[in-house]
Parts: C-alpha cells; structure tokens; sequence
C-alpha cells in the first residue's frame, strides 16, 4: 500500500512538473497587441519589451508609438503581422468576430480577451493577461489598488447630488450637428455614476447620434466633450457649444473638454477618469474626501 502510493505520488509530481514546464515554455516573447487598451495593460505589467507590433493610435506609453504598426483596430494587416512573427497574437471578443478566424487560419496562436462592456470586464482582461505572461501576482496587485481607489470615490460621491451629464465622444467637426454621445451599456457610464452623476442618455446601447435640439430635450447640468484632437482646440471647442446658449448647462458654464486618454482608455487608467469626473461633476469633494482616494 504504501509503495502504491510513493508510485502516485512521484507519477503525480513528475506530471505537476512537466505542466509547469510546458506552462513555463508556453509564455510569449512576441506578442501582437491589437488594441491600444491592451497594449497599455501589458506596459502596466510590465511586458511591454515583448510586444513587437501595435495597431494604429497605439500612442500610451510613448514607446508605443516606435512600434511597428499591423493597421487599424478592425482593419490589420495580415502580412505585417505575419512579418513579424509573433508566438501571441492579443485581441477583443468584438475583433474576434470580425477577424480572429482569419488570424489563426494563418497559424497564429490567439488570445481573445472580454469587451469593454463594464468595469469588471476590463479588471478581468487584467488578470489573464497576467496569467498568460506570467505576471499574475502584479495582476492581482493592479486589480487590487483599482478596486481600492474606485471604492474610495464610490464613498466620496456617496450622497452627492446626481447631476445629468451627456458625454460627448464625437460630431461633425466645426459644427453640433451628428452628436455621438454615450449610452449606458459600457463602462463609461458606470465611472460617470460612480463619479456622482447620471447618465443624461436612457439608450441601453454603447453609443447613439442625437441632434442639437435633442441636447436641448435631454437637458443637461454638464457637458463634457471628449478631445480626441490636439489641447489647444479647447477653446474652438468651446466657442462652438457657446453657439447653443439654449442650453443650460451651456448657460451655466458647465461644459467641458476632456481628452480622450482619461476616459477612452478602458485599462488601468480607469482609475484617472473615475477621479477626473469626480473632480468635474462634484468639484466641492476634491478637499474633503482627498484621502478617500
């Protein structure tokens, strides 16, 4: 009996030791990343010398930008990313249904990372891309520390008037015509309420186009555009809502612009946006809750 099981044993160690191995053998040391979030993530676990190609406005962290780049987030390069020769190929469910088929029909191993549909599921990401790289312990410490700081401006807000506030992400330029503003199935919404204030939009989906008398329907205390062009166009930015002055939060000065690295960027710098809006929705909060945060 006891020769039986020193057998199982050592049959099951040697087995353990051989997963490890493979598990070992199995982390990537090129790696495609085809999405700026997760080209950001993969910087925060410190990886990022392992990545050797990005897509297009992969711009954070700035060495990013010396990467060579496969294409677009729903347009790569096939041949560019086969150039490159990449052990891991990092990608999103939603491109994973446009083109996943077609990467691993060229050989490439995969990894299918969740949407950005809530909070948790950018957290998750975290967690196995930390796993896949052997990083898992400073995974769960990122996690952590993100969960702390949200929680603590959770407590903040907790009490504080909401106020409606309509993110804008996008219209035609010079003009408010074809307003692109946030629905409520994304994370964006959950910073905005988490920040103390309520989406202005009921729309359940991720984004809709509204016009500019819609704006004056919905009524918002605060409007916040994202920037996705250069800082110094806050000011035309702001001198074209002025042109709505029907508006009351246009009235009250209660317009602002953002740029779009502390609120489009679903990773680690969630944290940022969540304290950004804080600091615009609930500005009388910075000095008594600094700490919470």
């Amino acid at each position: 009996m006891i020769k039986k099981t020193l057998l199982r044993f050592i049959i099951l160690a040697v087995l353990s030791a051989s997963f490890l191995s493979a598990r070992a053998a199995e982390k990537p040391e090129r790696i495609v990343s085809l999405s700026p979030n997760l080209t950001h993530m993969i910087y925060a676990l410190g990886e990022l010398d392992k990545v050797v190609g990005v897509t297009l406005y992969s711009d954070f962290p700035p060495k990013a930008k010396e990467l060579p780049s496969v294409g677009g987030w729903i347009n790569p390069n096939y041949e560019a990313i086969l150039a490159l020769r990449p052990d891991l190929v990092i990608l999103m469910k939603d491109q994973d249904t446009i083109f996943g088929a077609k990467i691993r029909e060229l050989g490439l191993k995969t990894l299918v990372t969740d949407s950005n549909d809530s909070v948790k599921d950018i957290l998750k990401t975290i967690i196995l891309l930390g796993e896949v790289l052997g990083k898992g312990a400073e995974a769960e410490r990122i996690v952590s520390d993100i969960e702390s700081t949200l929680n603590g401006i959770r407590k903040s807000t907790n009490g504080a008037s909401r106020k409606k506030v309509l993110l804008v992400v996008g219209r035609s330029p010079g003009t408010l015509e074809d307003i692109y503003v946030i629905g409520r199935n994304n994370y964006i919404n959950e910073l905005i309420e988490l920040a103390g204030g309520e989406n202005a939009v009921e729309n359940t989906r991720l984004s809709i186009k509204i016009t500019k008398e819609a704006v004056l329907t919905l009524d918002p205390d605060v409007i916040i555009e994202i920037n996705h062009e250069k800082f110094d166009k806050e000011a035309e930015i702001l001198g074209i809502w002025s042109t709505l002055s029907q508006s009351r939060a246009v009235r009250d000065g209660q317009v602002y612009i953002l740029p779009s690295t502390v609120v489009l960027h679903p990773s680690q710098t969630i944290v940022e946006g969540a304290k950004v809006l804080t600091e615009v929705l609930h500005p009388e909060l910075r000095d008594n809750h600094a700490n919470d945060y």
